[in-house]
């Protein structure tokens, strides 16, 4: 998602009267980190996440242009936005400052207005572009059936609420007897159930103003949703009642009112299996600390299966610390 908060800005200039006009000229809107030199700019990057590099071309030992080239050929720093602010103003300066890869050249003496607009311009358009990137790269994740995002997502959001120690609950949502509704009413109606039960967690997301919330989907009939912990009981019992509620439109009218379908096995025995239902597990995070995405997928499975034990549809959170 597209950060709201305060961008951080690294100004490389060995110059200590450079860096504190630019310092005072931008520090009441960006975070500043300074560096004097090459080394010390890589030694900032790996301590600091920057959304912006200002460079003077003139460094001691690595001039500028070859920082700027080194920085676009690193997987880690390429996606950072260089812009050159520097006292090397010819016109070939400038051109070799836009081949080693940086995105403005102010020449010094500079106007502070106009730096500032041109740092705000470039930052917005380097947002944009991010966002595009996650946009695509999601829409390469998504599950075909629903369009949530998939595996990838789902893993990466797990760890990044964990890494930043965030109060919520991770919850593995799992249809129930999905497997006898498919053989009964077919593939392309079993697709139908899947969206419904998407559209009903996504709903009930966001009845209850969980701003932040993910939703994705495994694959299947399970998905993985995260949801602030002081909410995850108010979204479960809305969840249970849409499903419980809205099940009945899926099935023929002899089938529901019975409560099950009849089927036969490979033996030849008549089966009965309940009309579908959702089981959820999961963990609360503010209570259990863990660290990795396959330790909270290890305990919702568990949770998850435990919950298929009693009938119809519910949900069992992880109680241990």
């Amino acid at each position: 998602m597209i950060s709201t908060g305060k961008k951080r800005i690294l100004v490389a200039d060995g110059d200590i009267l450079n860096l504190a006009t630019l310092i005072g000229t931008l520090k009441d809107n960006y975070h500043i980190v300074v560096a004097k030199d090459a080394p010390e700019t890589f030694k900032q990057l790996k301590k600091n996440h920057v959304d912006m590099i200002l460079l003077e071309t003139r460094l001691a030992g690595t001039d500028g242009f070859e920082l700027c080239r080194q920085l676009k050929a690193d997987l880690q720093t390429k996606s950072i936005p260089v812009i050159f602010i520097t006292a090397q103003s010819s016109v070939a300066d400038e051109e070799k400052g836009f081949e080693a890869g940086a995105v403005d050249y102010i020449a010094k003496p500079f106007n502070a207005p106009t730096v500032t607009a041109r740092i705000k311009h470039q930052l917005k358009h380097s947002e944009a572009i991010l966002e595009l990137q996650r946009l695509h790269q999601l829409a390469l994740d998504a599950n075909p059936n629903t369009g949530l995002p998939g595996n990838n997502s789902i893993r990466e959001n797990i760890q990044k609420v964990i890494d930043d120690q965030e109060p919520v609950c991770i919850i593995y949502a799992d249809l129930d007897h999905f497997k006898a509704y498919n053989d009964n009413y077919g593939f392309a109606q079993g697709d139908h159930v899947i969206v419904f039960t998407a559209n009903v967690i996504k709903v009930a997301l966001q009845l209850h103003n969980c701003h932040g919330s993910f939703l994705g989907h495994i694959g299947g009939d399970d998905f993985v949703f995260i949801v602030p912990v002081e909410k995850y009981t108010a979204v479960a019992e809305e969840i249970i009642n849409r499903i419980d509620g809205g099940m009945e439109e899926f099935y023929n009218a002899e089938d529901f009112a019975r409560g099950y379908v009849v089927a036969i096995n490979r033996e030849g025995e008549e089966k009965h299996h309940p009309v579908v239902s959702l089981s959820m597990g999961g963990i609360n995070l503010q209570q259990r600390k863990v660290k990795a995405a396959f330790e909270v997928i290890d305990i919702c499975t568990e949770m998850k299966t435990t919950a298929k034990k009693e009938a119809g549809s519910n949900i069992l959170i992880c109680q241990r610390k």
